[in-house]
């Protein structure tokens, strides 16, 4: 048998392969395909509705409130850097609930810690005045919670300023325990 005799009879089989397919597809029966499913397909949504009432007080409301969630970002955006300042000593947390500058270091770098410590004190401040306005109650009040709650915060050998043993006044002292 020759090449172009074994190429024609090859060419023949498949064009004859071919034909028979396309038959027996055309005549297979169609059947339906079930796509309902035996329970209710469920979907859960999770929605938030932010209902704003402009002019008047509640636009001066909803302005503080803006603020009060900015600073809230602001201090939280600092954290790492106000800690990294109270390891390195530098920064203590005074009786005001504020940070003092403990140990200014040279440079630019000291610059940079006070415009830090700044701004964290703005921020502290902005907050202990919002709460004492939302509390109804004296800005001492909160400044001394404050004062407490950052003591009992601070990690051993921070800086902390606490009542003195005589009670005169205050004094500083590293923190000692977890529990001070």
């Amino acid at each position: 048998m020759t090449a172009s005799r074994k190429r024609t009879q090859s060419i023949s089989a498949l064009a004859v392969a071919m034909a028979g397919a396309s038959v027996l597809t055309s005549c297979m029966p169609t059947f339906d395909v079930d796509v309902n499913t035996p329970e209710p397909i469920k979907v859960d949504l999770s929605m938030d509705v932010h209902v704003y009432q402009h002019g008047g007080a509640d636009k001066e409301s909803s302005e503080k409130q803006a603020s009060y969630r900015a600073t809230m970002d602001s201090r939280r955006d600092r954290m790492a850097e106000i800690q990294e300042l109270k390891n390195n000593r530098f920064v203590g947390e005074n009786h005001l609930g504020k940070l003092t500058l403990r140990n200014r270091p040279a440079g630019e770098y000291g610059d940079y810690v006070e415009n830090t410590l700044e701004d964290e004190n703005r921020d502290r401040e902005f907050l202990m005045r919002h709460e004492a306005e939302n509390k109804g109650v004296a800005l001492a009040k909160i400044r001394e919670e404050q004062w407490r709650h950052w003591q009992r915060k601070s990690f051993p050998g921070e800086w902390i300023e606490v009542e003195s043993q005589d009670s005169s006044g205050y004094e500083w002292q590293q923190k000692q325990a977890a529990g001070q």
